[in-house]
């Protein structure tokens, strides 16, 4: 029998055997390891032995998936996360949801999808049901149409984004087909956040003065404006799906969805739009429905540079234009980044000279 001292070797191969023999009664007797729980829930329990300078220890590591529970034999295909990310649940940063409608499929979604939907890991169109057949990623949702403002599609699309992909993106996009996502700098942006938090993200409004006897919002509630885009953390839109419904019914205003959205968060969850002067700068409204953009002074305004989103572009030659701005604008910082590491690496070879000469002559 091969033995080994007490050391680091020991350990490893103590730790190794240990996992070896775990894993074998995961494969071999799986229906041992389950016991059920609530919710079609099945615990897996996992004995690993490990031997710590000379002390044995015993750590049963618990991984909770979905299943739903038998008496009979469980698969090991079923039982076991297939990899390591599914194991850890590792989520993806952004699902993008795009507000639009049939006869806009052809012009703006075409546009968007050919400009900064490249970028996007996902994203798709909403559309009404029975909605024909398209190139673009198309959802058509049941018991929706092509009204406008599309109150019920975006409750449905909300709930939508919800059912499929809850579990696999940390960040949700709801944004009208006239507006532009700097996605690569809104990933980037959103990386930086916790979505495990109760975040309602988006340009602040609190309706016009002469509407606020309509709308019936109270002194302290405000909403995020659809126009530029609203971000939803994983965490939010998990508790404010079952009230989706609820609120859909019960409307107060009903040609204002983005604001019957955020009434839904403010009296179910007590979340208000983010509000801060550094975010409004982030997503930029342009309020006079397009018409900044057609002179080439907006083009000069320091702050569209760092927009995470623009709106609005009503023609899908405008979302062009945009788009070949924001890249040359990327180009140029690529370009300043280039100098800058060319001027550092000048001075680091100017000190790694004579090492280098003398390793190559060796």
């Amino acid at each position: 029998m091969i033995g080994f001292r007490r050391g680091p070797i020991r350990d490893a191969f103590m730790l190794f055997s240990g996992l070896l023999v775990g894993a074998g009664i995961v494969l071999y007797y799986p229906d041992k390891l389950v016991s059920e729980v609530p919710a079609e829930k099945v615990l897996l329990k996992l004995p690993t032995t490990l031997n710590l300078r000379g002390e044995k220890h015993t750590v049963e590591r618990s991984i909770t998936i979905n299943h739903t529970f038998s008496n009979e034999r469980l698969p090991v295909s079923e039982v076991r996360p297939k990899t390591i990310a599914e194991e850890l649940v590792l989520k993806k940063t952004l699902f993008i949801g795009v507000v639009t409608a049939e006869k806009l499929l052809n012009t703006r979604g075409k546009a968007i999808f050919e400009t900064w939907g490249k970028s996007a890991s996902i994203v798709n169109f909403f559309s009404s049901e029975g909605q024909a057949k398209s190139t673009l990623p198309v959802v058509s949702l049941p018991g929706v149409d092509d009204t406008y403002p599309p109150q019920k599609k975006v409750f449905r699309m909300l709930k939508f984004m919800h059912d499929n992909y809850i579990d696999e993106y940390n960040w949700f996009l709801r944004a009208d087909d006239d507006v532009y996502v700097r996605v690569p700098q809104l990933t980037q942006f959103l990386n930086t956040l916790d979505s495990s938090k109760m975040v309602y993200m988006g340009q602040p409004g609190m309706g016009k003065p002469e509407d606020l006897e309509r709308i019936q919002l109270r002194a302290d509630e405000h909403y995020c404006m659809g126009g530029t885009g609203v971000i939803y953390s994983n965490t939010l839109l998990k508790r404010l799906a079952p009230h989706l419904e609820e609120c859909l019914s019960n409307v107060v205003v009903s040609y204002n969805e983005d604001l019957e959205v955020g009434r839904c968060i403010s009296r179910k969850l007590d979340v208000q739009c983010t509000w801060s002067y550094e975010l409004s700068r982030l997503f930029y409204m342009d309020y006079s429905k397009g018409e900044i953009f057609k002179s080439e002074l907006v083009y000069k305004d320091k702050k569209l540079p760092n927009a995470l989103t623009v709106h609005a572009f009503k023609k899908p030659a405008e979302m062009y234009k945009i788009h070949q701005y924001f890249i040359e604008v990327d180009i140029n910082k690529t370009k300043l980044e280039t100098q800058k590491f060319e001027k550092e690496l000048v001075k680091i070879q100017k000190i790694t000279k004579k090492q280098r000469a003398y390793a190559t002559d060796k």
